[in-house]
């Protein structure tokens, strides 16, 4: 009885080979690779946009969907915001700096000007979620403004802090953001971010 060739040719076993060889490489590499680098990047990608903020923060950032999850029963602390908004900046890096100090790992970053502008079905849906919260202009309109820190521990709002957000006037940020409200701004939000902890 002849005995059947694993490979019918040469090239066969070469080509086979090489393959086998690409595939055991790219396992490699791709175990090599550390997945935990997005979370550095996040951070970095934040601070690039809110100079305020230092480089290594706790902003991950997120979604429309994503907030609602949480306002519909997760936990989470949020920070709705924009960059064309200086606002944002400074009560971005009091929040960071609050956050840190009492051990949260992630602030979600949801930058919702465009869902805002376009009437997002979502957006709507977290204003409709927050309307004893959100403010109403002189139209009737809620909208939410920015910055807006949210609280959220298993579906609760435990915090909804706009007073920068609808006190602006025709103040400049920084002359608002004095040492002392920096100061009266970041205890309230750690007194806050405690009992979301606790």
């Amino acid at each position: 009885m002849k005995r059947k060739k694993l490979f019918k040719s040469k090239t066969q076993l070469i080509v086979y080979s090489f393959i086998y060889i690409l595939c055991i490489v790219l396992f490699i590499v791709i175990s090599k690779i550390d997945f935990n680098k997005t979370e550095e990047t996040e951070s970095k990608r934040f601070s690039s946009i809110y100079n305020l903020v230092e480089e290594d923060n706790l902003f991950v950032f997120s979604n429309a969907t994503e907030v609602l999850n949480i306002i519909n029963g997760r936990s989470g602390v949020i920070l709705m915001g924009f960059p064309l908004n200086k606002w944002t900046n400074y009560y971005a890096s009091i929040l960071d700096k609050a956050a840190t100090s009492v051990g949260i790992d992630k602030i979600y970053y949801y930058d919702f000007l465009q869902d805002r502008e376009e009437n997002n079905g979502t957006y709507e849906t977290i204003v409709n979620k927050l309307e004893v919260y959100v403010p109403v202009d002189d139209l009737e309109n809620r909208e939410i403004y920015a910055p807006t820190v949210i609280i959220v521990k298993n579906g609760v709002v435990l915090g909804y802090f706009d007073s920068a957000a609808i006190r602006k006037g025709s103040v400049k940020p920084e002359d608002y953001f004095t040492e002392n409200e920096r100061t009266l701004i970041y205890e309230e939000l750690k007194t806050a971010l405690k009992e979301y902890i606790d």
